[in-house]
């Protein structure tokens, strides 16, 4: 009996310490909001779980989650959650896992120094993995140093298991030549909708009023967005580049770049003809036009462009507004006598992302178990 008490509070104090606390930021919007939501439910269902949601915010509130209740309380310092406020809602010990449901500046800027105190990142905030190279690198040797963990599965892709594809196939010894894929669900939708002999205005014009593009469709079109998920991929595959690396092909004629957005609208038409040109061209052979990010990992190339691909190509039968990616390595792909690795599903939508985050949630909490085994 004694052993077996020994035991039992040997056991409590393991679970304990291995106790994933969540916070959210960005609680309140699409992703967050949905990501609270699926925690909330699978974590009722359980009382062993590992993972605890501790408390979420906004930029004006802080929600801690209690056992019977949830208390709201206004930040101390608008716009900002401190850190303080975020250990104040974990309750004993285990870990602090915070989660970045924004698109911030800001609180990216705020992962080094996260990571640098043992506290675990999981996001799907682009900022700090397609952005500067110093801070990027100061992230990633905080995770070797102090043993905080940084997860990014839902920088690409929402919840397609596209980095843990890429971390896999290198870990294994596998040697990745090119990654390639439609990154956008905006960008897929439109080129999958337009037929080539309607206006592509029109098409975009659907698009916007339907909420597939943001309000403003330059910032789709242009091709930014496609580069970031670019220089992720790249990244993921040992290439240290820069969104200034990437050669962007912009779907945004020079000339309306800088005009408010309505006037974009209006104007846009005067591009229809030039895009009917290049989908003619692309039929008179078979193929359809797709817009594509490149990661060139042998020539160390990344680009985003319009591309055509044969009407049997993997992305020509892509529909709705779903990702795709091929990824050719030495195994997968002509030089391992083999087809290219496909991944493909819904790579945009709040659930779906906030399924991809939740998995890397689960994932820190796996490995912090094991430390206690």
């Amino acid at each position: 009996q004694c052993a077996s008490r020994v035991t039992a509070r040997a056991r409590s104090c393991a679970m304990s310490k291995s106790m994933v606390n969540v916070f959210v930021l960005g609680g309140t919007g699409l992703v967050g909001s949905a990501l609270v939501r699926q925690l909330r439910a699978a974590l009722s269902s359980t009382s062993t779980s590992a993972i605890r949601l501790c408390g979420f915010a906004n930029s004006r509130t802080l929600t801690r989650v209690n056992a019977h209740d949830d208390v709201q309380q206004p930040l101390t310092r608008a716009g900002e959650v401190s850190d303080e406020e975020i250990a104040s809602c974990v309750d004993g010990s285990g870990a602090v896992c915070v989660v970045d449901c924004t698109s911030s500046q800001d609180v990216s800027a705020r992962y080094a120094p996260w990571l640098e105190q043992s506290w675990h990142v999981v996001t799907c905030n682009k900022k700090v993995n397609s952005g500067d190279i110093a801070y990027y690198k100061r992230c990633v040797d905080a995770t070797q140093s102090t043993g905080g963990k940084w997860f990014v599965e839902a920088t690409i892709g929402a919840g397609l298991p596209i980095v843990s594809a890429l971390r896999t196939l290198r870990a294994t010894g596998d040697s990745v030549e090119i990654v390639q894929g439609i990154f956008s669900g905006t960008m897929s939708f439109l080129f999958n909708t337009w037929d080539g002999k309607s206006a592509f205005s029109e098409i975009v014009k659907l698009a916007k009023d339907a909420g597939y593009t943001e309000p403003d469709p330059r910032e789709d079109l242009n091709g930014l967005d496609v580069a970031r998920k670019v220089v992720i991929a790249a990244r993921e595959c040992g290439m240290m580049i820069s969104l200034s690396d990437v050669d962007v092909e912009s779907m945004v004629p020079s000339d309306l770049e800088l005009c408010s957005t309505d006037e974009f609208m209006k104007r846009f038409h005067e591009n229809d003809e030039s895009m009917a040109q290049r989908a003619r061209a692309a039929a008179k052979t078979g193929a359809v036009l797709r817009f594509v990010g490149c990661v060139d990992v042998a020539n160390n190339k990344a680009s985003v462009s319009l591309a055509t691909f044969p009407n049997t190509h993997p992305f020509a039968t892509l529909s709705g507004a779903d990702n795709i990616f091929e990824i050719r390595s030495a195994r997968y792909g002509p030089t391992g006598s083999s087809t290219p690795l496909i991944i493909r599903g819904p790579g945009a939508g709040a659930e779906v992302t906030a399924a991809g985050v939740y998995g890397d949630i689960v994932q820190l909490a796996k490995e912090i178990s094991t430390r206690y085994i």
